[in-house]
């Protein structure tokens, strides 16, 4: 049986430990945290084991996630990387490369990079990760079963990271500046915010789940909603003509810059 260990547990950390605690492959005597701020709150909530500083994470675990925020993350490691021996190392931190991982421990380390979103706090997210190469197959294989079980896992190569971030890293924030706005709209015709936030919710999670299982292109099924003469067709024309298609593209394409610019 794996141990695990979380240094550091904010939103991600704890999403993935929901996830691991669901899967059933971990017992919670198993899993420790170190986390100043929220470890007995972690304790109480999930039961698992709560230690003292980061030395006790590594001596206690076989899988260690960094789930510290970015700017502290060399911190951390080289508090770290003198006990780090044959440990798997989860990292979930934007810009920060497997090389760069590796160049600060200063020796030959087991690296898995992750792009999580923040869906995953809820069990519904996404997770992009890539190996590095000393880790074996035996690994890779427990690796990729565990994230399957916990979110939509993709392996990817590493060069795709920035675009990853487009696609599912940051995009949330889109989402709900969508749905945000969606509700305004309704709330102007009447509608309570309470109830359009609602019907505007469970519309998102059904396209969702209907373009995915329907295999259908997306402007197909567009289409399938816009009667000739109809109420979504004079929406979709107020959408185009306003450049809706043309700013979520350049939204995009922002954040890959971005994400190219700290990876530097």
């Amino acid at each position: 049986m794996k141990k695990i260990g979380f240094i550091g547990c904010g939103n991600m950390g704890e999403a993935f430990l929901k996830g691991i605690l669901n899967t059933k492959l971990i017992q919670k005597d198993n899993i420790f945290i170190y986390d100043k701020s929220k470890g007995e709150r972690l304790k109480n909530k999930y039961q698992v084991n709560i230690v003292e500083n980061e030395i006790e994470i590594v001596n206690n675990s076989d899988i260690i996630f960094l789930a510290v925020k970015p700017n502290i993350y060399f911190e951390i490691i080289d508090k770290i990387k003198d006990k780090v021996t044959n440990q798997l190392i989860i990292t979930m931190a934007p810009g920060i490369t497997i090389k760069k991982i590796v160049d600060r421990f200063d020796k030959s380390v087991k690296v898995v990079r992750t792009m999580p979103n923040l869906p995953l706090m809820v069990q519904e997210g996404c997770i992009a990760y890539t190996f590095c190469e000393i880790i074996t197959s035996k690994e890779r294989n427990y690796i990729k079963v565990l994230f399957e079980k916990i979110a939509l896992s993709i392996e990817i190569k590493e060069n795709m990271y920035d675009a990853v971030i487009g696609a599912s890293g940051s995009s949330p924030a889109f989402v709900f500046m969508f749905i945000e706005a969606m509700a305004d709209g309704v709330v102007c015709a009447g509608l309570s915010r309470e109830t359009a936030y609602k019907l505007i919710g469970k519309t998102l999670i059904g396209c969702g789940k209907m373009f995915l299982e329907s295999g259908k292109h997306p402007g197909e099924l567009k289409d399938s909603v816009c009667s000739p003469g109809g109420t979504t067709i004079e929406g979709v024309a107020s959408l185009e003509k306003n450049g809706f298609r043309g700013s979520i593209l350049e939204a995009v394409s922002k954040t890959i810059e971005k994400s190219k610019k700290m990876g530097e």
